[in-house]
């Protein structure tokens, strides 16, 4: 639509248009809107006449701003218009002014309107007077048109808009919706079921005001189609709201439905406005309910806010916004200004966009509800059911021992102002305390800790956590608290301990603070007292130790007292001690066994610190003791005399003096045995001995028993487990030692005791005599009896040993290459114990065998014993385990598999070996040696045949030697798959003997089984999709062969192009390419190669190949399908043709392909028309024969352009179709009629008559040539008495078309001009579809045929044949005057047209009629032609039967007209003259006798109409007697 259509269109429904006003203003005629027009505007005048003589500025008395001519209607409209139907409308200028204009009006030339009568003539108008302008429109379509005329007078120009108002579509919303009462804050709709009710798809949008919307906001809608449309009522504030629902359709017009409603608050509320929670600990948690009751009808949707209306969140979320721009912003700067940027730039609000941006997204998002550390609601947002409750559950968590306040608000829909609700709450601190709050410690003494406990209380249910404040002052510097801090679970108590240690003497009192969290004031804790000094003595006068032994320790006891209220701390030491190390007690003596280490000892340089005192320091409470312990441990002969010396701190150092006095004394000790003899000794064997010790004095002593020196090549050792020890005062000690024999014969050796605190050691002598040991040999004899060949057997020979030591022996067989052997053959038997050898016998022939057995023991002489075996068996054996099973395993079927082994004679004879399967006959001997394992073809052995073993043995007969090795081969093949169970036999002659006796049974199993392969994936399948901007790449797919079966196998790939088959670096495998193995359970990586390029074409196509996967060992094969998909841009056009047919001259036809995006890719196409000259022709072809000319009133006019709409699918039309056209064609008879109806209607409005208002045209009748041919013979009818046969005067009528289109000239066309493509561009995403418009131009006579081509960016080209043909309608009456004659008045005349189409195109014809009667019936004086509609084709002839009844007397001259297409109609005349039958004197008679003749002549079928035809008659025959009655007389 231009853009002066839609200022019009916006202009004529400016004001609010109700959806049934448009309607009813829609469905309006051109007539009906042109009598509905009384309401008169003045035109604007457009550019004022300056022309000051004139007689109207002189005399005019009309508004200079406004014209002095009125038009009526102000504005022409046509409507409800019919394409290719001429409408007309007239305009009445009136002239308003006192004084006569000359009024000329102009219009622009325009293909669809034209004025009646010559353009720019001018007419004058007298003062009050109207002219009368007649405007015809001839639409081509039924669309908007716009168009206007321009009036011109002497005084001024103004413009007169023609508007011809197209298809329109209308949506029947109703004119008002009214929602009534409805709940605030809550969404109320309302569903509107909304119909297309106009004549045309409608595009819409639909719009509203807040608190109304609408969904959906836009759409379109076919004809007829119905759609749901639902109106929403949310509105934010109580009272009365109103709107408008406007429906902005795309031709201009807006409709506005009213939409009225009342938002009221609903019956929803809180049960109570203030909830006061109990008083709370801190960090605990306390709760409350409160209700929410919805008495309403809604479903009430609630949230919990922090403030009371939306402004203040808006203002929250301002701040927010605010603080994060300030963050963002600091951060930029604190960025730019480390990298010396300059602030200033403007670049730094891009960086900041983003980040702020997000964060900005995050708190628009944010609901805002309440989020409260001290107050919480649970729900924070819910539903409400129609009257139901809500329980909302209020937590109050204090942080703080104070008291807390805060309003909390409910938004609820339902309710206009958000609901308060007071939450209030104290939140309570830890309840501690001390036990007491003031120590008095007293006095007490300085320089002591003195510790106290102080108890800190809870009595609360929360933790208290406490710390102890620092203190400033010196004295509170000495007390020390533990812990200094801490948490007091609830209920329970802190233990405190207090430690005091003063330095500083006097009274004091000390206030000690202690910070409790989240306490108001701390808790305090007061010390007081006073500090004094420490007073002590010994409770003996002197330590007397007397006499003390060497090295024996003696400890005193003394009790230090401490008799003052402070700690003391005391050093305690012997200043007349040695100062080396400490002196040696005789228990670390007895560890040191050394006499070398004794005397080192004792000659020490510096003298041994003797003394110890324990403790040597420490510090003695207050009134309180300290027990000392002083030992002496003498390592010096001789008298003490010496002084224990106190040093303490505060009194002084040698404070006190406690004496000390001792005498150390060495025992004399003696061995009661100096000499041990023990008699004859086994050589290297231990005996023990004990040597007395006495000691007769009144000390204990320490002694020694000195390691022996130069054992090595001593003939006797000794030792002692226990060489030191203690003997008391007058007591005896007897010291054991263990003695071993090195030497045979008489040992003398002397071993050394020493004694501690004695410079030389005691001597003890030792004596013996050594011998050699006694072994026992049983049995002497060993039967072995019947023993298997080549196995041992073994027997046990007994070695016992009688004596003490241990004996060495060797046992050795008599013979060489002997069948037996010992096992040990040599060891030790130890001392009375007994020591078993194995002797084994291993037999190599089936005879019987005897040896002697030699057995050596040292010191003793040589024993021989006897031995006696049979061997019994075979000397035959495997290198492999062949019996009693063998197990193959698996093996493939339809392969040979073979197990190699070898056989040995290990026997001392030769022997001859056959080979035999149970239950079969014996193998046939020969030489084949077998295929070689894995081999396939001419070296494979046959599949065995039924009845046959499995299993056979290669050779199957052979001779062994002894020793000789032999190499024997199993071999077994199966064709199916199944589990092998066979025994097989060996039987052997040995030596020179003829039986032969069986050696070996062989169970042999083996599993034969078809390769199994996993493969992943089971199919492939490549799709690609070539974009226009893409290059086609290799695509590569991973398969995975994995061996399931038990064995090995080898496979070859097969694949034809357009794939491959490629290695796991995705090179291809070579034509020639080795099998390649792969390993039981193992994979193998390939890739699968699709060259999507195979194809040099940009048609999507489909391949489907099969991977063959084939086995070196098994003939089965694996297939794996491999798909490849590769996609272009493409379209799926339904035809390659389209052809238009023939069409009327000088109008286009258009036809409509559904084109579809068939791919998976966006296509853009682009249409072209092929230039090449050979294969598109456009030529004209002649016109249809002349006949006579004509007049021209009686040729067919039609309009210069006509538009039809077909589909490609759907070319032809039905002859409905056809004959409804024809019907509306024939309408525009009555246009002219219609067109001075209205302006007849028009003028009434007018309050004075029009005397100069122009007469109506009439048209003259057509004259007929009278020199056309005679009708035919056979077209005539005959009736009862007279002839109805038409008379020679009928004449057949010319040819009638458009003839002038042969006297055109032909233009040169181009393709464009003659064919037309919509669009010519686009783009299709995948799957859609747009139809595609191509439109052909029928210039006169031509014939086309072009091939316009779709270009597809990055895809094909597709080519689409165009061909059409225009003509003109041309057909031919036999006859246009049917002249009957003298003919019976009361019988059905008939005769007989002939149609005939003369031209190259089909046309429809309508024989138009408002008659009811029937062909059997037809009524009086209206004739009947049957058919009287219809569709002839190019060549073909209609014959129209013509019936008409006279019913009355004398001459009858009547039409009727045949409309084919849109030509003018042919009218054909019936003429004649009723007249009576033959008249009698008997009336009924003749009547009878007539009725008679008529049913023989014209033997009429319809038989039922016989009653009806004599009824007639009768009527008729009373009124012919009447009349001859009259003319009688």
């Amino acid at each position: 639509m231009s853009k002066g259509i839609s200022e019009t269109l916006a202009g004529f429904f400016a004001f609010q248009l109700t959806p049934s006003a448009f309607q009813k203003e829609m469905s309006l005629s051109t007539k009906q809107r042109l009598a509905r027009a009384k309401k008169l505007r003045l035109p604007q005048a457009v550019q004022p006449q300056d022309k000051p003589g004139t007689s109207h500025h002189k005399f005019s008395a009309a508004d200079p701003e406004q014209s002095s001519i009125q038009p009526c209607p102000p504005e022409v409209v046509f409507q409800n218009y019919s394409p290719s139907e001429v409408c007309e409308v007239p305009l009445v200028l009136r002239n308003r002014d006192k004084v006569p204009h000359l009024v000329k009006v102009t219009m622009k030339s325009s293909p669809y309107f034209q004025l009646v009568g010559p353009n720019d003539a001018c007419r004058k108008v007298p003062p009050g007077l109207y002219m009368t302008v007649r405007i015809l429109f001839t639409p081509g379509q039924k669309k908007d048109y716009f168009h206007q005329l321009l009036c011109t007078t002497e005084r001024e120009e103004f413009i007169v808009p023609i508007r011809a108002i197209g298809a329109r579509a209308i949506l029947d919303f109703p004119d008002q919706l009214d929602f009534s009462e409805c709940p605030v804050k809550h969404s109320t709709q309302k569903t509107l079921l909304v119909r297309n009710v106009g004549n045309r798809t409608a595009h819409y949008q639909l719009s509203t005001q807040s608190p109304f919307s609408v969904i959906p906001t836009m759409g379109a809608l076919d004809v007829g189609d119905a759609v749901q449309v639902a109106v929403e009522f949310q509105p934010l504030k109580t009272g009365d709201h109103s709107g408008s629902l406007v429906v902005h359709y795309d031709t201009g017009e807006d409709t506005h439905t009213s939409l009225h409603a009342r938002a009221v608050d609903a019956h929803i509320g809180l049960d109570r406005n203030t909830v006061t929670l109990e008083k709370t600990y801190i960090s605990m948690s306390n709760s409350a309910t409160v209700l929410i009751h919805n008495r309403s009808d809604i479903t009430a949707r609630f949230q919990w806010k922090a403030v009371a209306t939306e402004e203040q969140e808006d203002q929250l979320r301002l701040r927010r916004y605010h603080g994060i721009y300030q963050q963002q912003r600091q951060k930029l700067y604190g960025f730019l200004k480390e990298r010396e940027v300059d602030i200033t730039c403007q670049e730094r609000l891009a960086l900041l966009n983003h980040t702020f941006q997000s964060k900005v997204a995050k708190i628009r998002g944010d609901p805002m509800l309440l989020d409260n550390d001290i107050f919480s609601l649970r729900p924070k947002e819910g539903e409400i059911r129609p009257n139901c409750s809500a329980e909302i559950s209020v937590f109050f968590t204090p942080q703080a021992a104070q008291v807390y306040e805060r309003t909390v608000y409910c938004d609820i829909s339902g309710r206009e102002n958000r609901l308060p609700l007071l939450l209030t709450g104290e939140g309570l601190g830890p309840r501690v305390h001390f036990h007491f709050e003031e120590l008095n410690i007293g006095e007490v003494f300085v320089r002591v800790t003195h510790r106290y406990e102080a108890y800190l209380i809870n009595n609360g249910p929360i933790e208290a956590l406490f710390k102890l404040i620092p203190p400033t002052t010196a004295m509170g510097s000495c007390f020390t608290f533990l812990p200094q801090e801490g948490i007091v679970a609830p209920e329970k108590l802190q233990v405190i301990r207090v430690s005091f240690c003063p330095t500083i003497r006097g009274e004091f009192e000390e206030e000690f603070c202690f910070h409790v969290t989240e306490s108001p004031k701390p808790l305090t804790f007061t010390v007081r007292g006073s500090v004094m000094g420490p007073t002590f003595h010994f409770d003996v006068p002197a330590l007397h130790f007397g006499d003390v032994a060497f090295g024996f320790p003696h400890t005193l006891k003394c009790c230090l007292f401490n008799t003052s209220l402070t700690p003391m701390d005391f050093f305690l030491h012997v200043p007349g001690d040695g100062l080396g190390v400490p002196s040696v007690d005789s228990s670390t003596q007895t560890g040191k066994p050394s006499s070398q280490s004794q005397r080192r000892e004792v000659q020490v340089l510096r003298r041994p610190r003797e003394f110890t005192i324990s403790p040597c320091s420490g510090t003695v409470r207050a009134l309180g003791s300290q027990d000392i312990k002083v030992t002496l441990c003498p390592n010096t002969a001789g008298e003490y005399k010496l002084e224990l010396v106190l040093d303490a701190e505060d009194v002084g150092r040698k404070a006190f003096a406690l004496p000390l006095t001792a005498r150390c004394i060495v025992p004399p000790l003696g061995v009661l045995n100096p000499v041990l003899e023990l008699g004859h000794c086994c050589l290297k064997v231990f005996y023990d001995e004990k040597v007395t010790l006495v000691n007769d004095s009144d000390f204990p002593g320490s002694y020694c028993l000195l390691p022996q020196e130069h054992k090595e090549v001593a003939a006797v050792w000794y030792s002692s487990p226990a060489p030191a020890g203690i003997i008391e005062a007058h007591s005896s000690v007897e010291i054991p030692i263990a003695l071993e024999a090195q030497l045979l014969g008489q040992c003398n050796i002397t071993a050394k005791l020493a004694v501690f605190g004695r410079e030389s050691p005691l001597e003890i002598r030792l004596e013996c005599v050594c011998q050699g040991p006694v072994v026992a040999v049983h049995p002497r004899e060993i039967n072995f009896g019947s023993i298997p060949v080549l196995e041992d057997r073994s027997k046990t020979l007994h070695l016992a040993n009688q004596c003490e030591i241990p004996a060495t022996f060797q046992v050795e067989m008599a013979g060489k290459r002997s069948c037996w052997r010992i096992e040990p053959s040599k060891g030790v038997v130890p001392p009375n114990s007994e020591v078993s050898v194995a002797v084994i016998a291993n037999l190599n022939d089936t005879v019987k065998f005897q040896e002697k057995v030699k057995v050596f023991i040292q010191n003793n002489p040589v024993t021989i014993i006897s031995l006696q075996a049979v061997g019994i068996g075979t000397t035959v054996v495997t290198d492999k385990t062949l019996v009693p099973k063998l197990d193959l395993k698996s093996c493939f079927s339809f392969s040979p598999c073979f197990y190699h082994f070898q056989l040995t004679n290990r026997g001392r004879r030769t022997q001859r070996l056959y080979w035999s399967t149970e239950g079969f006959r014996t193998f046939r001997r020969g030489s084949r040696a077998p295929a070689r394992a894995g081999t396939k073809g001419r070296g494979a052995p046959p599949i065995p045949r039924p009845g046959s073993p499995v299993f056979k043995v290669w050779p199957v007969q052979v001779d062994l030697r002894p020793g000789q090795t032999v190499d024997m081969v199993l071999e077994g093949c199966s064709s199916t798959v199944q589990e092998v169970k066979e025994r097989l036999l060996c039987h052997a002659a040995v030596g020179k003997e003829i039986t032969k006796k069986q050696i070996l049974q062989v169970d042999v199993i083996c599993n034969f089984i078809c390769p199994g392969v996993q493969m992943s994936p089971r199919a492939i399948a490549f799709r690609v999709e070539k974009k226009p901007s893409d290059a086609l790449t290799l695509q590569y797919q991973l398969l995975t062969l994995k061996n399931t079966s038990s064995l090995p196998f080898s496979i070859v790939l097969d694949l034809e192009q357009p794939f491959l088959v490629c290695n796991v670096n995705q090179k291809p495998l070579p034509a020639n390419s080795k099998p390649v193995r792969v390993d039981v359970g193992k994979e193998l990586h390939l890739y699968i190669r699709f060259n999507p390029a195979y194809k040099n074409s940009k048609i999507s196509w489909v391949v489907k190949k099969v991977l063959r996967v084939s086995f070196m060992e098994h003939p089965h094969v694996e297939k794996v399908p491999v798909r490849g998909e590769v996609y272009f841009p493409n379209l799926h056009l339904p035809t390659k043709a389209v052809d238009f047919g023939c069409i009327i001259n000088d109008t286009e036809q258009v036809l409509h392909m559904r084109m579809t995006n068939c791919s998976p890719l966006p296509v853009n196409y682009h249409w072209s028309f092929l230039t090449d000259s050979q294969v598109n022709t456009i030529r004209f072809i002649p016109s249809p024969p002349k006949f006579k000319p004509q007049s021209p009133k009686k040729k067919g006019v039609f309009p210069w352009r006509y538009s039809r709409t077909e589909s490609v699918e759907e070319l032809t039309e039905t002859p409905e179709t056809m004959q409804d056209s024809a019907q509306e064609n024939s309408a525009q008879e009555n246009s002219a009629q219609e067109n001075s109806v209205l302006e007849d209607s028009f003028l009434e409005d007018f309050d004075e008559e029009d005397p100069a208002q122009e007469d109506s045209a009439q048209e003259d009748s057509a004259q007929e040539d009278s020199d056309q041919e005679p009708a035919d013979a056979e077209h005539s009818l005959e009736t009862e008495g007279l002839s109805s046969t038409p008379g020679a005067s009928q004449r057949p009528v010319r040819m009638r078309g458009l003839s002038w289109f042969s006297e055109m000239e032909h233009p040169k066309l181009g393709m464009q001009e003659v064919f037309d493509v919509r669009p010519l561009w686009g783009e299709l995403q995948p799957g859609e579809s747009e139809q595609v418009t191509f439109t052909f131009f029928g210039h006169a006579n031509i014939v086309a045929r072009v091939r316009a081509l779709c270009h597809v960016q990055g895809g094909p080209t597709y080519e689409v044949v165009l061909a059409g043909e225009a003509s003109c309608p041309s057909y031919q009456l036999d006859v246009e005057e049917i002249d009957w004659g003298l003919q019976v008045f009361n019988k059905v005349l008939k005769a007989q047209v002939t149609l005939w189409n003369t031209g190259v195109m089909e046309f429809t014809y309508v024989v138009p009629s408002s008659s009811t009667g029937t062909a059997a019936k037809p009524l009086p004086g209206v004739p009947v032609v049957v058919p009287n509609a219809g569709f002839l084709a190019p060549g073909q002839k209609q014959v129209f039967k013509v019936y008409y009844l006279p019913g009355k007397l004398g001459v009858f001259h009547k039409t009727f007209q045949v409309h084919v297409a849109h030509l003018e109609p042919a009218e054909i005349i019936l003429k004649g003259k009723g007249t009576f039958p033959g008249v009698t004197k008997y009336r009924p008679r003749m009547l009878k006798e007539e009725e008679e003749i008529l049913q023989e002549e014209e033997k009429n079928p319809e038989e039922e109409e016989k009653e009806k035809d004599e009824s007639a008659v009768t009527i008729c025959g009373d009124g012919v007697t009447d009349a001859v009655t009259g003319c009688q007389s």
